[in-house]
């Protein structure tokens, strides 16, 4: 008869099994939607601190990674009626965060831009959110982190947010500018295995 021995080198393994694969489906989904309202709202809350609506932080972060754009398209980022996003346009010009400039090709349209000052605010923004993120996620290691992107990009895509929709999505966080990490066609997947396939 052999003794059951089990190696502390080999504890970090079952730990790990356990840890991803344990779970109860019910229970793993609770856990993910409690991690989603928190984050939510802790976004939220930071914001709120700093920009006069969910609509307006919105408008000023799209505007920061694409100066320039017309309330047409504006309207269908922020998901605002165009009268709505022509109201809200009118108090963050009062504001002096906006600003209308005349379209070259067009001067009967105008564009909307950032102004200095709300540039200096999308920043601050950007960089609160950026601090809630980091410091929810804080805990996970390397590999933990490629885990929870890859999954957090398939479920992205499986519920309509791919392509544009992820894009959107990821500028609303400040990440407009780095979602593409592989080639053309390849968005976020270059370096990354294909785990929980």
């Amino acid at each position: 008869m052999y003794a059951a021995v089990i190696h502390f080198s080999h504890l970090d393994v079952y730990a790990r099994r356990i840890y991803y694969f344990g779970m109860e489906p019910e229970v793993a989904k609770y856990h993910f939607g409690a991690l989603a309202l928190a984050v939510a709202e802790s976004i939220a809350s930071v914001s709120a601190s700093l920009s006069p609506s969910g609509s307006a932080t919105a408008m000023m972060i799209f505007l920061s990674m694409e100066p320039g754009l017309p309330i047409s398209v504006l309207a269908t980022r922020i998901r605002l009626s165009h009268a709505g996003t022509v109201r809200l346009i009118d108090r963050l010009v009062q504001d002096d965060l906006v600003e209308r400039r005349r379209n070259a090709a067009d001067q009967r349209a105008r564009l909307i831009h950032l102004t200095s000052s709300g540039e200096r605010l999308t920043g601050a923004l950007l960089k609160a959110r950026e601090r809630v993120i980091d410091e929810c996620v804080s805990a996970l290691s390397r590999g933990d982190l490629d885990i929870l992107g890859t999954l957090s990009e398939r479920l992205l895509s499986a519920n309509g947010f791919d392509r544009s929709g992820s894009s959107s999505l990821c500028q609303l966080l400040g990440y407009g500018k780095q979602v593409h990490s592989g080639p053309v066609g390849q968005t976020g997947r270059s370096r990354r295995r294909n785990v929980a396939r």
